[in-house]
């Protein structure tokens, strides 16, 4: 069937194609119209798709008209939920924000608990001891939901639902960033360890592309064969987190293992499986099921308690600007946005300031030059 809103223009033999949306799509800036050319597949692909965003519009405004400055938290999640800023955001973004917004559901503001809580009803001192209960727990965890719920009233404010945010001057406490980070001769126990056992080698083999590539756990364990280019040993990828895409390359070592392990599970899309099928497929590694073999593998090859396997990508870019390696060198590998986001990653150590000598190339007595 021809989409909505597709018209045709006749001009001469030719049937030209063209995308007339509604006049209140238009003004919203959510689509335009547009000529489309003659290919009427490639037509009605695009309009496809611009018909579903105007769909979800649609369904973010039915919300929108509902809400009022006495509606519940739990309707205005709803409408965010639904309003296309969400739906923009990449899947992995939008689980955490769900994930986020759900921890604080069980506190109460007003009397009542959180989701239920009336929009005007809702005030700073509230907000405040709410993130004081959880921040009792885990510090990184309340920041993280405060963030989302500041970013959740500020979209009741830009649709008028609301001209507070309860959860802007809320004090949040500052979180001494972790410093750990492995030692060489560890990461070389860790890999003997885990190659040593083949239940073990595939999480081996996810630890040794984090670390040389500088990446995170969750990237590397959900990472796929097209990423990867066998022939070059270049690594291709679009990061989970904030969606950067870096290129990399492998050393000669890696890209030995990369061949060998092709051979061994390159018939299916993931680099380093989980090795048991489950239905007759190979799955990731979730990231708890990673963590604990990590322990295992760690216990196993006698390494010390303080070391987690999320150290390894702060491992990668310390020794990185330890050795003296430019910002934006690191910054291509690491796919960090601003050099800025370097800063937890610089050591002041007698190592990087040597380097930073030699760099200079001061003569061996400035006094005769």
């Amino acid at each position: 069937m021809k989409p909505s809103y597709m018209m045709e223009v006749q001009r001469g033999d030719t049937v030209i194609y063209r995308y007339n949306p509604p006049a209140d799509a238009i003004e919203a800036g959510v689509v335009k119209r547009v000529m489309l050319g003659t290919d009427y597949k490639a037509a009605c692909v695009y309009i496809q798709e611009q018909n579903a965003l105007m769909a979800e519009w649609r369904t973010e405004r039915k919300y929108l008209k509902e809400l009022t400055s006495k509606s519940k938290v739990s309707d205005l999640i709803k409408s965010y939920v639904a309003s296309l800023s969400f739906t923009k955001l990449s899947p992995k973004t939008q689980t955490d924000y769900i994930y986020y917004l759900k921890r604080w559901y069980s506190s109460k503001v007003a009397g009542v608990l959180l989701p239920q809580a009336k929009l005007c009803n809702i005030m700073t001192p509230m907000c405040q001891r709410v993130y004081e209960e959880h921040a009792g727990n885990s510090i990184s965890l309340a920041n993280h939901t405060l963030a989302v719920y500041r970013l959740l009233l500020n979209y009741a404010i830009r649709h008028g639902f609301t001209q507070y945010n309860p959860f802007t001057l809320v004090k949040a406490q500052k979180q001494h960033s972790r410093k750990v980070v492995w030692e060489r001769e560890h990461v070389r126990a860790f890999l003997n360890t885990a190659f040593s056992n083949f239940e073990w080698r595939n999480a081996g083999l996810i630890v040794n592309m984090a670390y040389e590539w500088g990446q995170r756990l969750g990237d590397m364990r959900t990472l796929t064969w097209d990423c990867y280019n066998l022939e070059t040993g270049t690594l291709s990828l679009t990061q989970s987190k904030r969606g950067a895409n870096i290129t990399v390359p492998t050393s000669t070592g890696l890209q030995s293992m990369l061949a060998q392990q092709h051979a061994d599970f390159g018939w299916q899309q993931y680099i380093a499986p989980v090795p048991k099928s489950l239905k007759g497929k190979l799955h990731p590694y979730s990231l708890n099921r990673l963590s604990r073999l990590g322990i295992t593998i760690m216990a196993e090859a006698d390494l010390p308690e303080e070391l987690t396997l999320m150290d390894l990508r702060r491992t990668a870019i310390t020794e990185m600007v330890d050795v003296g390696v430019p910002v934006s060198s690191i910054m291509s590998m690491s796919g960090h946005a601003t050099p800025s986001s370097l800063t937890p990653y610089i050591k002041h150590t007698l190592r990087s300031a040597t380097n930073a000598q030699r760099m200079r190339q001061f003569p061996t007595n400035l006094m005769e030059q």
